[in-house]
Formats: C-alpha cells, structure tokens, sequence
C-alpha cells in the first residue's frame, strides 16, 4: 500500500510547478497549489475574465428582462407592464424577532435586489427618455419601501434613490406615493402581467378608480417565461453558480478531513462555518448529514445522530451566492476507509460508475430521459452481478425492480433556487399547478446548469413493499440483500455546466475510493482560519485555475 506521501506525488503533481500543458500526463487528480485554495476566493470583490461582472458592480438583470419580454411575446396593440413585489420580512410567532431573510428568487432575477419589501414595474413597450438609447424598448421602475424616519434607529438610512441607480441595473427610481401617480397620468399601461392569481392587485385597482375596468391582468403567462428564461443561463449567472460550487467543494472537502467526527450536527455546523469563512454565510437548503441507515432518507435533515466508525456518512449540502445556488453530494467513511469486508465500497462504486458514465456523455443534444434510463440498466447490471437481484436485465427494468434502490430522479436544474424552475411543462390540476418531470420533452442545451446525482439506497420501509409484494420475491436475493441493509445509501452529486460541445463539472471534490482515502489520511488543505479579507485582498486568479482541481 503507498503511503499518503508516495501517493500525493502521484495525483498532486503539481503542486510544486506548473508544467507546460503538453507534457501534463493526466492524474487521478490534480489539486492547485495551496495559495489557489485560500485565494481564488474571498470576502472582497472577485473579478472574472469571462463576464467582468465583480462583487461590487452592477447585476446585468437588464437583460434578464429583455429575455422574458421576448419570450412573453406581447401584442403590439397592448401597453403592457409586469409587476412584481419582493419578498417581505417574516416574524417568528408571536415575537418581533425577524426571521433570516431571503429574497424571491424571480424578483431578484429581474431587479437583483437582496432587500425586503422593494416593487418593480418594468414597461415593456416604452422607448426611454429623449436622447437615450432606444435600442432596448423597455423601461425598469424600482420601487424602495417607504421606510418612516422613525424606524431609521433600527434600520438604518436607506439607500437614497441616486445610490439605488448606482447599484441595481434599473432605469428609475421612484418612490410608493410617486410612482402610483407617474402610472396612473403617464404610463397608463392595458396589461399588466403578475405572477399568479394570488398577487394581490388591489392597490392598482384603487388607482385606476372608474378606469380600472379597462385594465386587464395576465396571471399564467409570466410564470412560464420566467421559468423558461431562468433555465438557459447567462454567463455572469454561470459565475455565480461556479463561486458558489468552489465554495461547497472546499467545505466539502474540509468535513471529509475533519480530524474530530462526532456527531452529524457537528459536520453540518462545520459545513456552514467554512462556507461563511469563505464569504457565503447562507445556504442553498439546509444541509443533510445522513449516517449509516439515515443515508437511505432522501431529505434527512434531523441531522442529530452520533456517528459511528464503521458507518458511511452522507453529505448534502451547498452554500449559495448571491441567491444563485450550489448542489453538492458527497459520502465518504467516518473512519476514513471504507469497510475491509468490500460491502460499502461495492455499493459505492455502482454509484460511481451510474455517474460517470452519465457524465461522460453530457453535450447539448443529448435526451435527458435516454441519460436517466442509462443510469438504470449500469444500476440493474451491478446489482445482477453483485448477486442482489435475480433475473435479466429486461425483465427487471421492464417491472420497475432496480427502482427498489434508487427512487428519485437523475437531476435536476441549478440556478436561483438549488431545485431551479425551467425545462417542465406548467399545468393545473384541480386549481393546483404540477410540473412534468425536468427535460421530459426537449434535449439538454448550452449554458443549462444542472446536477447528476445517481444514487442506491437500501431503505427498509421501501424495500419491505417490493420485496414482500407477490409475484416480485423472486427477483431479490434476500440473504444477500439483507447483508448490505448495513451500507444504508450511497448518493453522489455534481453540479455541472454544459457547453456547446459537452460539460464543465463545477464540482471539485474527490470521489473514487482511493481518492477519498487518501485526501482523508492526508494534512488538511482547506484552512478557513487563515481565510480574511486582509490576506486575500489583491490574490485573485481566474476562477479558472479550478477547473480541473481534484478532476477524477
């Protein structure tokens, strides 16, 4: 067996130098040198050669409103608007304590707003003021809160409207009591598009008086072409998504070398305290930590049971920037070896194969639904040749059996929300809206940023239902099964881009068996302590340079 040392020559070669790319031999893996990991990113402005966007400069949201305008595809003979109202601060019950606040994600899609209580009307058929450009037919309106002077020692002075201009890509500012004016005598618009029936609407209603009949509102439209708009994503929207998946894979990263593992809740307050170390304090979803049997629990979130050394522990968890999200999985042995007996190690690389082979086939064109049927026949044939299920191929996909051990779908889109809208049909049942599975009638496409995440999990109450319907014992291996009840599940996830001629993996964190075993036997490489603004101010590489970092 190499020793960690010997290893680490092997897959961080270049840690040390940076040889010419033609004499680079591919490794298992290739980490950067250390500076990179506490450099590439921080709490101060992070500029990107590829969008020029930084932390401190304007959110292009412009022309997130172009796209919708186009995709809405409004009659010329209309003089339509969208409304939309941001989030607005929630209380906890029965107490002025605020709750952490979060914007809506497609209120930040279109303003880029992360603060309560603003509005937005955008005019989609006015041309700006006289001696503007006119190329782009739309004009933004924010809407601040009106925030009393009294509330000033709590809140603080709010931005004036000159420093709102200066942050949001906006074309006015106007405050409440202005702006119902300036639509009522100036706008005037005939339709106004909202996001649902819910929205309430009675305040235009009120302002409109008499004329309010001759107001119409749209309330089906919208939803979709923002939907629809969310899912292809803009390149500065890519940059987001890639800080926030570098982020996650160093926490990641740091939780599988953590020299003290107790306790699930331990590793998932040590995920969030490395993603705020690294300048992203909120998270994507609330982690899971899931160990041993709970692994089988898609959405465990209890994350409060003691971990034990012979157990897998999965990990679930992604930080987010700028509301734009990650989505990261990853499980790995507590002891830091997976089991000598081979039963963990045997479920994990079944995993490991459904995935990379999905991977290595990702490139705009490619049916989705062909990639989620490719995942299973890898799944049925592992499991046939482990001995766990009895029977061809056909036969057992054609009844649904490998669905026994593997029940949610393949992936899934990532983007303001880790469960990103877009690439399903929109229908109502019974006055409730339900979406048809993701990418179910149209191929994956450039710029779309999606998760691959197979996964086998032996889940007692769902097992018990296959097994011990009639007419299907016969297709599982009992003995057998019921001796890798013990892995519990096993899932592994990536959050990756896809490009015109195939994929870029955000996602850099191990995951091969050797892999894992050797980076959990090594000295830690994430140091959050070290992590400040003093120290990073100025060391700010491409975001590139971890593209191929820990590449498997």
């Amino acid at each position: 067996m190499l020793s960690f040392k010997s290893l680490a020559r092997q897959i961080f070669p270049f840690f040390l130098s940076f040889p010419s790319s033609s004499l680079i031999v591919r490794p298992p893996i290739r980490m950067p040198p250390p500076i990179l990991i506490h450099s590439v990113v921080s709490n101060a402005a992070i500029s990107t050669t590829a969008t020029g966007i930084t932390a401190t400069s304007k959110f292009p949201t412009r022309q997130h409103c172009l796209r919708v305008k186009r995709l809405l595809d409004v009659s010329p003979d209309e003089r339509a608007m969208i409304y939309l109202r941001g989030a607005t601060v929630s209380l906890r019950d029965d107490t002025d304590v605020e709750l952490e606040f979060r914007q809506e994600s497609n209120f930040f899609y279109l303003t880029g707003v992360e603060e309560p209580e603003f509005h937005v009307m955008i005019d989609l058929k006015s041309k700006p003021d006289e001696g503007e450009d006119d190329h782009d037919q739309l004009v933004v309106y924010l809407i601040p809160p009106t925030v009393p002077d009294a509330e000033y020692v709590w809140k603080g002075i709010p931005d004036s409207p000159d420093e709102l201009l200066k942050k949001f890509d906006v074309d006015k500012v106007m405050t409440e009591a202005e702006f119902g004016l300036h639509l009522v005598h100036h706008l005037r618009p005939t339709l106004i598009y909202l996001l649902d029936d819910k929205v309430d609407h009675t305040w235009l209603d009120t302002l409109y008086g008499d004329n309010a009949s001759n107001l119409k509102f749209s309330t089906n439209a919208l939803r979709e072409a923002i939907h629809e708009a969310r899912l292809i994503k803009f390149p500065w929207e890519i940059e987001e998504i890639r800080r926030a998946t570098y982020v996650s894979s160093y926490a990641h990263l740091a939780l599988m070398q953590a020299s003290v593992k107790t306790s699930e809740r331990q590793l998932a307050a040590y995920f969030r305290w490395v993603t705020a170390c690294y300048g992203l304090d909120r998270q994507a979803y609330i982690p899971i930590v899931a160990s041993g049997p709970r692994a089988a629990t898609l959405h465990y979130t209890r994350n409060s049971m003691p971990l034990h050394q012979d157990a897998l522990v999965l990990v679930d968890a992604g930080a987010e920037h700028r509301c734009y999200g990650s989505d990261v999985t990853r499980t790995f042995p507590v002891s830091g070896k997976f089991s000598p007996e081979g039963l963990s190690k045997a479920i994990y690389n079944i995993v490991l194969a459904m995935q990379e082979e999905v991977l290595s086939r990702l490139a705009p064109g490619v049916e989705w639904l062909e990639m989620e049927k490719l995942a299973i026949k890898i799944l049925c044939d592992n499991l046939i040749q482990l001995g766990i299920l009895v029977g061809t191929r056909e036969e057992l996909i054609e009844l649904g059996v490998p669905y026994a051990f593997y029940f949610h779908s393949l992936g899934h889109s990532v983007g303001l929300n880790v469960h990103d809208v877009g690439g399903r049909s929109i229908y109502k049942i019974d006055h409730k809206l339900e979406y048809s599975p993701f990418l179910a009638d149209r191929p994956l496409e450039a710029n779309m940023v999606i998760t691959v995440e197979p996964g086998l999990y032996f889940n007692d109450a769902y097992l018990n239902i296959w097994t011990q319907s009639p007419g299907y014992q016969q297709y599982f291996n009992m003995e057998l099964l019921d001796r890798y009840r013990s892995v519990g599940g096993v899932r592994i996830e990536d959050t990756v881009v896809i490009t015109h001629t195939g994929y870029e993996n955000l996602t850099i964190v191990p995951k091969t068996v050797e892999a894992i075993e050797a980076l959990m036997a090594s000295p830690p490489l994430i140091s959050p302590y070290s992590v400040t603004t003093a120290s990073l101010k100025g060391m700010h590489p491409p975001l590139t340079c971890l593209q191929d970092a820990l590449h498997l």
